[in-house]
């Protein structure tokens, strides 16, 4: 069965293209003491109110072991990502929640280090996040034990999650790496793969945990109640992927080259919607105007000549008839242009962009 289309920006969130490889490191000694990384939103799970996650001060120990033990003491002071909540009730999940980005295929890879708390002291990090009740998580426990597992709709599945036990010390740095590829994904801690755990006679590459409830997210840090906690040496390498306008834009500008602009808007969120395809990238993201909102509601046109150009704000549909954005051209206006002209050339752009739509919508299978 062809999947219908209901509106471009469902569209462009389950329809991307993947670009080359990517790597975003969080340094944590470009932001002041005292401050949250910029990007980045604390939010909770459960009860209570969002912790708060600063930049901190701590003794970091380094990545390599010295080579020889008479070397000097190397641990110094270094800025890491620390999280303070009074609140140790044991259904209290802070999350700090990297905004800037949706990955699909990535590594997440960091230091943590656990120095206390009332209750079961757990830290860890979340991937895949739709927000702060839906996600993936990794986590570590000084009871002994890191466990992967699901939350959804706010509850913890973590009873149908995969674990080993394993020492998790107090004030100790363990590195914690995150592979998801697809609905695969392996965990490592120091190293070595416990992620899924081991089994005897079995390849470790052939060791995956497979779930599909989250293809996509967000990624970010995670901890238990009032879990004292730190992060520091934090990165995520992924392979980018491209909204479908994005790439419909790319290909209208080549088409048309002598357009002066074309963008598209689509309801990602509630109120004004949003550009999601822009033919010179500068302005994605941005929110429009009641007009662009008021085409894509309404399903009527708007025109604007200022003399030198026409600017023609239409509808997008999809192959049901239904409005799934706005578009808005601007074209080098001519003597003699009239509305009906106008709108007959922005016509012939939109035709083709619904036509590219289609096409690719015809080849996706439920």
């Amino acid at each position: 069965m062809v999947m219908r289309l209901f509106s471009l920006s469902c569209y462009c969130t389950l329809l991307a293209f993947k670009v080359g490889a990517a790597q975003i490191p969080f340094d944590f000694s470009k932001n002041a003491p005292g401050t949250t990384p910029p990007g980045f939103v604390s939010l909770m799970t459960g009860d209570g109110k969002p912790a708060d996650w600063k930049v901190v001060e701590e003794l970091v120990p380094p990545t390599l072991a010295p080579i020889s033990h008479n070397a000097p003491d190397s641990v110094a002071k270094h800025p890491v990502l620390a999280v303070q909540s009074s609140d140790a009730r044991p259904d209290h999940f802070p999350v700090l929640l990297f905004t800037n980005e949706v990955f699909y295929d990535f590594t997440l890879t960091t230091r943590f280090k656990i120095s206390g708390g009332r209750v079961d002291s757990q830290a860890g990090v979340v991937m895949r996040a739709q927000d702060q009740s839906n996600y993936y998580v990794v986590r570590a426990s000084t009871e002994g034990n890191l466990l992967w597992y699901r939350v959804v709709a706010g509850k913890s599945y973590d009873m149908l999650g995969i674990g080993v036990k394993i020492p998790i010390p107090k004030d100790v740095w363990e590195e914690l790496r995150v592979e998801c590829a697809g609905s695969q994904t392996r965990c490592f801690l120091n190293g070595k793969l416990v992620i899924p755990p081991a089994k005897a006679g079995a390849p470790t590459n052939d060791l995956t945990v497979n779930d599909t409830t989250f293809a996509s997210g967000k990624i970010g840090f995670w901890c238990k109640a009032d879990t004292q906690c730190a992060f520091v040496d934090a990165s995520v390498q992924y392979t980018p992927k491209v909204p479908f306008a994005e790439v419909v834009v790319a290909a209208i500008k080549k088409d048309y080259p002598r357009l002066l602009g074309l963008k598209i808007y689509a309801n990602k969120q509630p109120g004004l919607p949003v550009i999601v395809g822009d033919l010179n990238d500068k302005d994605m993201g941005n929110p429009g105007t009641k007009y662009d909102e008021d085409v894509i509601q309404r399903g009527v046109t708007y025109y604007l000549n200022d003399g030198d150009a026409v600017e023609v704000t239409l509808p997008l549909r999809d192959r049901n008839g239904d409005v799934a954005a706005a578009l808005k051209t601007r074209m080098a206006s001519f003597k003699g242009e009239t509305r009906d002209t106008a709108l007959a050339r922005a016509s012939i752009i939109r035709k083709a962009i619904e036509q590219r739509m289609a096409s690719l919508q015809d080849n996706i299978k439920e």
